[in-house]
């Protein structure tokens, strides 16, 4: 009898430990508890100006001749929790890095033909871009790449009137500081051309 007294003692032990242990722990869900959200994808016109869409100029005219640019966008982005508890705030692991991006281009009327009716698809990296849970911040990417310029179709475009609209699907991916991925798709529509360069001075 104090044999078994004794091993419910030591099994009440343990479970008490490993109840400490469970306290301090994480969750070990598949889904992370934050969810990535894209409020908006702004763009600029050929003068700079930001606006909800991209005029992208193909070819540019500068003092040493014709040249090529990227162009870059802005993503509007905001890590919010998936089920709120007014009782316990967010803590620091729902906090959300941004890991990396893909842009792929669709036409109006559907996908098109990469390289052919639309540029190739690509995907880009993030340096630290860290979101803290409801709070927007805004992230620079890269959404036409200069070798873009470069190939079909876009590159048939110089020194002629005809526009390419395209729409292009931003796909931002990252992380919880739990190491949950997360994820979120937004558009922006992108008019690509051989605009007028401005005048040098």
């Amino acid at each position: 009898m104090k044999k078994i007294s004794n091993a419910l003692k030591v099994l009440a032990v343990a479970c008490a430990v490993v109840a400490l242990a469970a306290c301090g722990s994480l969750p070990d869900d598949d889904d992370s508890s934050t969810i990535l959200v894209i409020e908006s994808i702004t763009g600029t016109t050929t003068e700079g100006d930001p606006v909800a869409f991209l005029q992208s100029d193909v070819v540019k005219i500068g003092a040493q001749g014709a040249y090529v640019t990227a162009d870059a966008a802005t993503a509007n982005l905001r890590a919010t929790l998936a089920s709120p508890d007014p009782v316990n705030p967010p803590s620091v692991y729902n906090n959300v890095v941004l890991t990396n991006y893909r842009v792929t281009y669709e036409l109006p009327t559907g996908p098109g033909t990469p390289g052919v009716d639309v540029p190739l698809p690509f995907d880009g990296n993030f340096s630290t871009v860290t979101l803290e849970v409801d709070q927007s911040t805004a992230v620079p990417f890269v959404v036409v790449l200069e070798a873009a310029k470069l190939a079909a179709p876009l590159v048939g475009l110089a020194g002629t009137t005809t526009v390419i609209e395209t729409r292009a699907m931003i796909e931002i991916f990252g992380q919880d500081l739990k190491g949950k991925a997360v994820k979120a798709t937004g558009y922006l529509t992108i008019y690509f051309a051989d605009y007028i360069d401005a005048p040098l001075p």
